[in-house]
Formats: structure tokens, C-alpha cells, sequence
């Protein structure tokens, strides 16, 4: 923790602690250190003690995140680095996700919040390749409470969120609860860059992530948001999470004023999409949590698939990257936004052991753990390789090689 107690030591650290101010912060340009400021939050019951009436603000990911990368050639399936400018195109945050998880256990442990006395809720898309980040997760913050639904949507209300609250460590010392929040809606950029594309495990076809976003996406663009508008609180019966999605996304997009023309795509409707949820996480926070009794951190973005083509195939790679919104912690009832990406990237040995513990394995010093660091675009993030064989294993629960013996392999 020596890196947490010299960040901790600067005058910018020691002035923070002693101001606090309650100001609403959105950040434009680069910050000195990896927190920003600090803004006051609304309690349970609607006060925060200055007379304000407000949700957090959200720090928007244009707000802290490196400079968007230049236009690539079609990446190189081998070529990391050129993989990992492919994804930034899209997600100038991106970082590979067990440097992400590693930062932002960093950041959070100098909050207090640590897998010991935190419990972690997690919202994902229902799909199973969202597993990986699940694991990753889990490893560092222990078994999660889920409030998945399709597309990342949250359906599970205020009753659901309160439930998961209830399960947290209570601190001896305190009495106090933490919960930390992950919410991320998912996409698809594969190893030669197709937007939305993703390999799967016994399937030969190529396949779609988000598969709920893309059909959206060509709703929308099919009647236009005017149509696409619903009225709130209403759904469909025979499909009540892609009706509530839809009707949620619709209705915020035509709030941004957003333009879905012919060059909207995936990629912009799943930050649409975060967008969207992260409010819906932060209402839900705002009738469950008491400030006075618990403190708690929030950790939104995207998830983003960069997988092999062939998961067959020995020496293809496949990658997982998250493209960090919005990380705060709020501790006391005072909000403190974090900037991940001045928070130094673990050196490949680090990651080798961070990740092979997340796939169940102990590190070998094997291809299958091989990490190069990544330098693109003006974002720097050590990348890791996600073994096809864990991929089979967590997804289809039969080791690669058996599945292929058993004639379902991607070609056959």
C-alpha cells in the first residue's frame, strides 16, 4: 500500500480531506490527482443537510478519460496493441479488466472499502459472457448480490435493492454497512473490430453482444424515437424487461435530444445505454441507502468483449476491456469522485496473479497468462489474455478440449 500512502500524503490528498466542499462538480479537463472533488449527498430523506434537493451528479466519462484515439487500420488479430486501439475508437476509457479491477480496489481500499467488510451488488446484462467481470469482481469484493437484467436494465426495485443491502458485513467497531455498486451494460468489439460481433463457445456462427441493444438500435432507427416513446411505468407483459429497457433507453434519448441517424450504432447506443441505467441505479441509491448508517461506493461503464474469432484455435487471443462512466465513494455522506486512469497500471507479474486467481488457477507461467503492456492513443492499460480454455470451461462447463471431442467445436 505504499502507493496508497504517498497519494494519501500530497497537499492536494490532505486538503481535500480537510475541505470536503459541497459543490456539484462536473470535471473538463485533467485532474492532478486520482480524485476530484468532493460533493455532499442526498440522504433518504431528501436532505443533505444544506437545504439541497439533488441526486450526485454523474461524472460523465468525457470528463476524466485520456484523449480519444485516432483512427486505426483493421486491427491484427496478434497484434495486442493494435487490438486495444481498435476498442479505445470506441471507448477512450477502456481499460483491460483486470487493470481496471485492480485500480479501482485500489482507490476504494483508501475509503475503507475492502472484500472484507463490503458487499458488492452487481448489475450486468443477463447474457453469460458477462461472467468474466462477474469473477473478476467477485474475486476481489467476495460473492455478489445480482440485480441483472436484460440488456443491463434494472428491474428489481427498490424491495430487490434493500434485500441485497441487507446481506452486508455490519463494521464491529461502527456498526456501519458499505456496499459497492457495479452496473455495465456489455458490447461486442472482436479481434479484427467489428462492432457488436462475439464468438461463442459450440456455436459457429458469429453471434451478437448486446443482443437486446441491437434490437434497439434498429427499432428505433426503424420508427424513430417519437414513436419509440413510451409512457413510464408501462410494459409488456410478455416481455417485461426488453419492453421496460426500450421504454427507459427511448425516453432518455429523446430527452439528450440525441440524433439517430445513420451513423448511430452499437457502440453509441450502449453508452446510451450506461447512461440511462447509471440514473436509474442512482435513483434506486437515493431510496435505499442511508448515508447515515452506510457509506458506499458506485463503479458504472461498459464491458466490452474482444474475442477471438475462433476460440478454437490455440493461438488466437481473446480480451476483455471496461470503459470506466462513473467511480465515486461516499463515506459520511460526502461524495468523492475517483479518476482511474491516474492510478498507475500494475506491472504485468501483478496482473498475471490477480487474473489467474479470477479464472481459478494458480499462476504457471504460461501463455495462457501472457500480459503486454499498451500504450495507444494517449490511454495506457496493462492487457491480459482470457484463456479459450476458462472461456469453455465457465461457459459450457466442459473443458475445451472434450467439447471438441464431442464434435461441437466452431467449424463442424
Amino acid at each position: 500500500m505504499v502507493l496508497v500512502a504517498s497519494w494519501a500524503g500530497s497537499a492536494d490528498a490532505q486538503a481535500a480531506r480537510v475541505s470536503r466542499k459541497a459543490v456539484t462538480v462536473r470535471a473538463s479537463s485533467y485532474h492532478s490527482n486520482w480524485r476530484t472533488q468532493s460533493v455532499a449527498v442526498v440522504q433518504n430523506n431528501g436532505s443533505n443537510g444544506n437545504g439541497a434537493n439533488a441526486l450526485v451528479p454523474k461524472q460523465m466519462a468525457q470528463a476524466a478519460r485520456p484523449l480519444p484515439a485516432q483512427p486505426v487500420a483493421r486491427p491484427t488479430p496478434g497484434d495486442l496493441n493494435n487490438r486495444y486501439a481498435s476498442v479505445l475508437k470506441h471507448f477512450p476509457s477502456a481499460l483491460g479488466v483486470d487493470d481496471f479491477i485492480a485500480r479501482v480496489e485500489v482507490a476504494l481500499c483508501y475509503f475503507g472499502f475492502t472484500g472484507d467488510n463490503t458487499i458488492a451488488v452487481t448489475n450486468l446484462c443477463r447474457d453469460e459472457v458477462t461472467a468474466v467481470l462477474k469473477d473478476k469482481i467477485e474475486t476481489v469484493w467476495g460473492g455478489s448480490f445480482n440485480v441483472n437484467g436484460l440488456g443491463g436494465v434494472i428491474t428489481c426495485g427498490v424491495t430487490g435493492f434493500k434485500a441485497g443491502l441487507s446481506h452486508a458485513p455490519v463494521c464491529s467497531g461502527t456498526g456501519r454497512e458499505r456496499y459497492v455498486f457495479f452496473s455495465f451494460p456489455h458490447i461486442g468489439i472482436d479481434e479484427v473490430g467489428d462492432v457488436g460481433a462475439i464468438s461463442r463457445p459450440g456455436r459457429a456462427k458469429k453471434s451478437c453482444a448486446c443482443g437486446a441493444l441491437a434490437k434497439c438500435l434498429n427499432e428505433v432507427k426503424a420508427d424513430g424515437l417519437g414513436r419509440s416513446f413510451a409512457i413510464p411505468g408501462v410494459h409488456d407483459d410478455e416481455d417485461p424487461e426488453y419492453s421496460i429497457l426500450k421504454a427507459r433507453m427511448m425516453n432518455k434519448m429523446k430527452e439528450e435530444g440525441l440524433n439517430v441517424d445513420d451513423n448511430f450504432g452499437l457502440a453509441d447506443i450502449t453508452k446510451a445505454a450506461e447512461r440511462t441505467i447509471s440514473a436509474d441505479l442512482e435513483k434506486l441509491i437515493s431510496k435505499s441507502v442511508d448515508t447515515s448508517k452506510a457509506d458506499y461506493a458506485v463503479v458504472t461503464g461498459v464491458q466490452i468483449h474482444n474475442w477471438a474469432r475462433n476460440l478454437d484455435d490455440p493461438n488466437s487471443y481473446s480480451m476483455e476491456f471496461v470503459a470506466p462512466a462513473s467511480v465515486y465513494a461516499v463515506v459520511n455522506g460526502v461524495a468523492t469522485h475517483l479518476d482511474l486512469s491516474q492510478i498507475p497500471q500494475v506491472t504485468p507479474r501483478m496482473l498475471n496473479l490477480l487474473a489467474s486467481s479470477s479464472m481459478g488457477n494458480s499462476p504457471s507461467g504460461s501463455q495462457d497468462y501472457d500480459a503486454a503492456a499498451s500504450y495507444t492513443g494517449g490511454a495506457s492499460s496493462t492487457l491480459q489474455q482470457i484463456p479459450s480454455s476458462y472461456l469453455f470451461q465457465r461457459l459450457v462447463s466442459k473443458p475445451r478440449a472434450s467439447f471438441l471431442t464431442a464434435g461441437n467445436g466452431h467449424g463442424n
